[in-house]
């Protein structure tokens, strides 16, 4: 990392990295909550199945209110860690890619779907891991140590989601499903897709960035 005087004479704020990681805990944790709503949907009351999209509701009401929290600070911050259209970006995306699972989570219950695929079950594993490897991507931004292998391995399970919608897509149309259970399980692997593309993105971000900096 480059030496700047400027560093010493107006010292950079650095509770955006404090911001980003309650981001990111609460995605995980909203990811955490989806995984469970998937993983049972089948055994799962209609109660509880409300219960369970209402806990993801608040995550997303949560993270939106980070969000919101991190741009007022950016108009009131003079000196940033990193470039404030960065940590704009950053914010805005983390908080995409919590409201993609939040919508995720209503399609479900919209589209009436009571079983789940076992390759749906697959992507909340998948959405787990990469939101969980996002954590320790801010801690690496922080200390600028460790970014690309953080990153190399969240692209690893973009990959592999990638390659999970392809075979989950070729499954549909090879099965002779009912169209109608064709149209919802599209939406909603295309939706699964996004999050993982989502939150891939983002360490692509924090990688643009350490190149920026130096």
């Amino acid at each position: 990392m480059k030496f700047n005087l400027l560093d010493l004479l107006l010292p950079r704020e650095t509770k955006f990295f404090t911001y980003f990681t309650e981001q990111i805990d609460v995605l995980i944790e909203g990811s955490k909550l989806f995984k469970a709503l998937i993983s049972n949907l089948e055994s799962f009351s209609p109660e509880e199945i409300q219960n369970r999209l209402k806990e993801i509701k608040e995550c997303e009401q949560r993270g939106d209110n980070i969000e919101f929290k991190i741009i007022k600070e950016l108009n009131l911050t003079f000196i940033t860690p990193i470039d404030r259209e960065d940590i704009h970006t950053m914010a805005i995306n983390i908080d995409r890619t919590l409201d993609i699972l939040y919508s995720i989570s209503r399609k479900i219950d919209i589209y009436s779907i009571r079983t789940v695929p076992a390759n749906a079950r697959r992507f909340a594993d998948i959405i787990v891991d990469i939101c969980t490897i996002m954590g320790e991507l801010i801690d690496a931004l922080r200390t600028r140590r460790d970014i690309g292998d953080i990153t190399s391995r969240m692209h690893g399970l973009e990959n592999k989601a990638d390659d999970l919608f392809h075979q989950s897509m070729a499954e549909l149309f090879r099965d002779n499903m009912d169209p109608v259970d064709v149209i919802r399980l599209k939406d909603l692997y295309e939706h699964l897709e996004d999050v993982v593309d989502s939150a891939d993105y983002i360490g692509k971000l924090v990688r643009g960035v350490v190149v920026k900096q130096g």
